[in-house]
């Protein structure tokens, strides 16, 4: 059952205007003067409320700043300076786990020192300080490593896991490191909320109102861009988790790519007679057509999506992907094809989109480097020299360039036939059966003078109508064979 909020109380200056409305005791122009004092001693008094709550909000920032540094030295005093001293952990592990500490109390000190100087200039404090916040970024991009690490060490060395407890257990922490750790990740998002607290009780017409305005866009910006680098974290995180799940040499970590979904779906085969489970990854610029587990995966193929289109065919969930020579007939059987329609449309329309931004391509705009080497003559030749076969590991990276659908394993019960996969750019081409076609007389006759040559005879060069002349030599006598060329 709700509550409901208890009324406001009026003020005295609304109840007697409210009176002096209701009845006719005073002149029009004695009502305007006491109308007009009023509302004077209105807006003074929303004055007064409006900076006691200024000041409630500066008090707050400055009551959690001292709160806030003091965790930082509790980091400093107990967890860094000890474990350096005693040499507990290595560096590589030290510096991951306690990266910028250090910094970041460096510059909350600084700032902690110019509210204190004057509350009242916190407009002017924080916008002096608002460019050194974007170490935070730095931070908040390695803290989710760090707790990895702290748990790793927690796990696998007693020595500084009990090291770690017992200082967690002190009266002075009282607070498990983590907690700890995490400190740095929350204050950005405070300052914005504190901030907008300021500004929401200062009055436009004073000094700072400006400053504190600019202020906080500084503090947004870096709150955003905090939240950017946390986001792309986690999304490298996720790619590297499903690389580890993916079985063979396949490379699928690149600079921008993204997982956005993964998860079964049914294949329907191509007769219709039937429908095969097989595992999906959208990325943000490719369609993985994988079999197997979660946990161990084979790519089939992979699908680039500014060649992809995704169709329904049925309202029950049935829809389809066309991309180039390939269609595949899907369906969920968790009920969330629409989801996979929905993000599957959206990914290919976004990728699309980037592509337009960049430069196509040209193979006629390829810059020489040298004068010298158009002076021998020599630059085509270094050009249109043979490449060495591409491994698996950089066969895919063409895939964005090519836009061609990149075969990795046979798919047995898939639409995909080894005749479609020499047309594309392959990693394991297909082996066609040898034929056997019966040799020309030109080639016949081509086969017996390569066979004279090894048994050194002498072959003159052949004349306007192709004729050869062949002398071989015996043991016995000498024979002049004349052969026309068919």
């Amino acid at each position: 059952m709700d509550i409901p909020n208890t009324p406001k109380k009026p003020t005295l200056s609304a109840e007697l205007k409210k009176i002096i409305d209701q009845r006719n005791m005073m002149t029009i122009r004695t009502r305007m003067k006491v109308l007009n004092a009023l509302d004077e001693i209105y807006q003074e008094n929303l004055m007064k409320k409006e900076e006691s709550l200024r000041i409630q909000a500066i008090q707050e920032i400055l009551s959690s700043e001292v709160k806030y540094l003091r965790q930082l030295e509790i980091i400093m005093e107990f967890f860094m300076k000890p474990i350096l001293e005693r040499k507990l952990l290595n560096y590589d592990s030290y510096i991951t786990l306690f990266e910028n500490i250090e910094t970041l109390y460096s510059v909350n000190g600084e700032l902690l020192k110019e509210l204190n100087e004057n509350p009242e200039n916190i407009a002017q404090a924080f916008y002096k300080l608002a460019p050194f916040f974007k170490l935070y970024s730095v931070y908040a991009y390695n803290y989710k490593r760090a707790l990895i690490v702290l748990q790793e060490i927690q796990q696998n060395y007693s020595t500084i896991a009990e090291f770690i407890t017992s200082q967690e257990t002190r009266p002075e922490v009282s607070n498990k490191l983590s907690s700890l750790l995490i400190a740095p990740i929350q204050r950005v998002p405070r300052y914005k909320l504190l901030l907008k607290e300021v500004l929401r009780h200062t009055i436009p017409k004073q000094q700072d109102y400006i400053i504190l305005q600019a202020s906080l866009v500084e503090i947004e910006k870096v709150a955003t861009h905090i939240n950017f680098l946390v986001a792309e974290y986690e999304d490298a995180q996720k790619l590297l988790e499903l690389q580890k799940n993916i079985v063979g040499q396949i490379n699928l970590i690149k600079p921008g790519r993204k997982l956005i979904r993964q998860g079964p779906l049914m294949r329907v085969s191509r007769r219709g007679n039937t429908s095969f489970r097989r595992h999906f990854v959208l990325l943000s610029d490719t369609l993985l057509y994988c079999k197997g587990n979660p946990e161990s995966l084979t790519i089939c193929c992979l699908l680039p999506l500014n060649k992809c289109k995704v169709e329904r065919v049925l309202s029950n969930g049935l829809f389809k992907v066309i991309c180039i020579q390939e269609t595949l007939l899907l369906y969920s059987e968790n009920g969330d094809s629409e989801a996979w329609i929905e993000e599957l449309q959206a990914a290919v329309n976004k990728y699309i989109e980037c592509r337009k931004t960049l430069r196509k391509d040209s193979s006629a705009r390829i810059p020489v480097r040298r004068i010298r080497d158009i002076e021998k003559e020599n630059f085509i030749e270094k050009r249109c020299k043979k490449k060495r076969p591409l491994s698996i590991n950089e066969a895919i990276e063409p895939l964005a360039d090519n836009s061609k659908i990149v075969y990795v394993n046979q798919d047995s019960e898939s639409v995909f036939s080894s005749e479609n996969s020499n047309f594309c750019f392959a990693f394991k081409r297909f082996k066609r059966a040898p034929v056997e076609v019966e040799p020309t007389v030109k080639e016949k006759l081509r086969f017996w003078i390569d066979g004279l040559k090894k048994k050194n005879s002498k072959i003159e060069t052949p004349n306007r109508n192709n004729v050869f002349h062949v002398t071989k030599n015996n043991a016995s006598n000498l024979q002049i064979v004349s052969a026309i060329v068919m």
